[in-house]
């Protein structure tokens, strides 16, 4: 088969750390390529010399279809090779409408002072969604997308550029990258987005996919290279390698035994004590899609909520924190009854409750500031005299718990920019977990984390458990809940349909209770108010 791509002998040194070590990277024609390893192993190095972020050491060389590219790539020159890019953040302007977003410079080059026939481009914008099978109105704010909408615009705009590409040079080659694009879609939600991948390969892109999801890349990748510590440990294709092969490539033999020796459900051997006053009490919780829910959470217990994108489940532990507000309901925390409809985040940490949110780029760490004042931002006090902060006491603390997490690198005085996405949720976690909260929420605490960090996050999130902490725990991995819950509630329509224990929760049966429970909702919805579809307009 013919390459579209190949990049050969890349590396790059920052500072004392060899983040690439001669690495290559080879993408046939009409392919998609996954490209794997854990947080740090130089992933996104790779892609960001690739799209002329980073210079590479002299001796690096790519070559796009038979054409030797010349490095290092000057800003934006990815456009004219027939590279496109679509980062986690997808690169959306979210306030505007769909057809904002896709009209953006093309309009600027066609039409003299920025003046738009809208209605032209409306229509052309609607069949080249169409084209890719999305049926997204360009009238749309992004913003009122569901994600596997917003993703699917970004791929659709950057699978475009590449179609304009070719037919304006001729070209036959032309690659888009996509950097985690599953990481906000839940399960039900991937079909799209593996159907539009497809689309795209068939109209003549091929496709470098990074994820951390393995069920993904085996649905949908022909081969994956993977990359450890900088250097390249394995390229094959999909049909020659075992997801256990794939794991070992990605941590090494010595951790892919241990994370063996780890794996399965940690709650069968945790005992929660129910007959206990609970820690947590929930009382006709009413949100946007939350309808009157009620739960207990006993000292130790780790609670999940599972739904489909829509159930309610999703927005239960903003409702609780206070960062989204609660049309009405109650919590009571250790003994403290507090009213929702008036509850803020500052009052949720001053009762013991803490939260790590799905975004936590935006939401969980200031990535401009530095990883000790992250990791100690809650506890400043104790680092306080007089009026005046004792940095080198904060930052002896801030070292002790990155090596306690195992954040890497130790050094905790450099921005929190520069860590990894799963090194930058070990330091959210971290950060909640100093302030001993008596309940910690989570919603997706491992989205966009390797395996290994995976495994690292849920043993200290049970471990806080087993010390007494309760745990509501929120995520569209069931796999995720029912490996490291206790129990489960699966919600539909913004209430509890069901509720698992023990040995009955596994992935697959999670799976059947959230959709049986849908299933039963719509019906029992159909005579009166017919079939919703939650403003999905796909």
């Amino acid at each position: 088969m013919e390459t579209a791509l190949e990049l050969s002998n890349i590396s790059k040194q920052f500072g004392a750390t060899r983040a690439l070590d001669g690495v290559g990277l080879s993408v046939a024609h009409g392919e998609v390529h996954a490209l794997l390893g854990e947080n740090g192993s130089g992933k996104s190095t790779l892609i960001k010399v690739l799209a002329g972020v980073h210079e590479p050491e002299p001796g690096a060389t790519l070559v796009i279809g038979g054409e030797p590219v010349l490095l290092p790539m000057p800003a934006g020159g990815f456009h004219d090779v027939g590279l496109s890019f679509v980062h986690q953040d997808l690169g959306l302007a979210r306030p505007l409408t769909v057809l904002e977003n896709l009209v953006g410079a093309a309009a600027r080059q066609e039409y003299s002072r920025y003046r738009v026939d809208w209605r032209a481009e409306g229509a052309k914008a609607r069949a080249m969604l169409q084209s890719y099978g999305v049926t997204i109105d360009p009238r749309t704010v992004v913003n009122e997308l569901p994600p596997v909408g917003q993703a699917l615009v970004a791929i659709a705009r950057a699978a475009e550029e590449l179609r304009e590409y070719r037919q304006r040079t001729g070209s036959d080659t032309s690659v888009l990258v996509l950097d985690e694009p599953t990481v906000f879609l839940p399960e039900e939600e991937l079909q799209f987005l593996f159907d539009l991948i497809r689309e795209v390969v068939a109209q003549g892109s091929s496709v470098i996919f990074i994820s951390h999801d393995l069920s993904a890349v085996r649905t949908i990748a022909d081969r994956v290279t993977v990359l450890r510590d900088g250097k390249l440990a394995a390229s094959a294709s999909m049909a020659d390698v075992s997801d256990e092969q794939i794991v070992e490539f990605i941590v090494g033999p010595a951790k892919s035994r241990e994370l063996h020796e780890h794996s399965g459900q940690f709650h069968l051997d945790r005992a929660v004590d129910r007959s206990a006053a609970p820690q947590l009490v929930v009382s006709g919780l009413v949100g946007d899609r939350v309808r009157g829910l009620d739960f207990e959470v006993a000292p130790g217990e780790i609670v999940g909520l599972a739904g489909l994108l829509g159930s309610g489940a999703e927005e239960v532990p903003y409702l609780l924190f206070g960062a989204q507000r609660a049309a009405a309901g109650t919590i009571r925390v250790v003994g403290r009854d507090i009213d929702l409809a008036r509850h803020q985040p500052a009052s949720a940490v001053g009762l013991g409750l803490s939260f790590i949110p799905a975004d936590r780029n935006r939401d969980g760490i200031a990535r401009e500031i530095e990883i000790d004042r992250n990791m100690m931002s809650l506890v400043l006090r104790r680092f306080t005299t007089g009026g005046r902060l004792r940095n080198r006491h904060l930052r002896a603390r801030s070292v002790e718990r990155a090596d306690d997490f195992d954040v890497r690198p130790r050094r905790t005085d450099v921005l929190a920019s520069t860590l990894s996405g799963g090194n930058a949720q070990k330091v959210v976690l971290a950060k909640w977990l100093e302030t001993q909260p008596a309940v910690l929420l989570l919603h997706e605490p491992t989205q966009g984390v390797d395996i290994a960090a995976r495994a690292q996050i849920y043993r200290k999130i049970i471990a806080a458990a087993d010390s007494g902490m309760s745990v509501v725990w929120v995520s569209s991995d069931f796999e995720e809940l029912a490996t490291t819950c206790s129990r489960v509630l699966v919600l539909n329509n913004g209430r509890t349909t069901s509720e698992m224990l023990g040995h009955e929760l596994t992935p697959e049966a999670i799976t059947a209770r959230v959709f049986a429970g849908q299933q039963d909702a719509d019906a029992a919805s159909r005579p009166t108010q017919g079939p919703q579809h939650d403003g999905d307009q796909r």
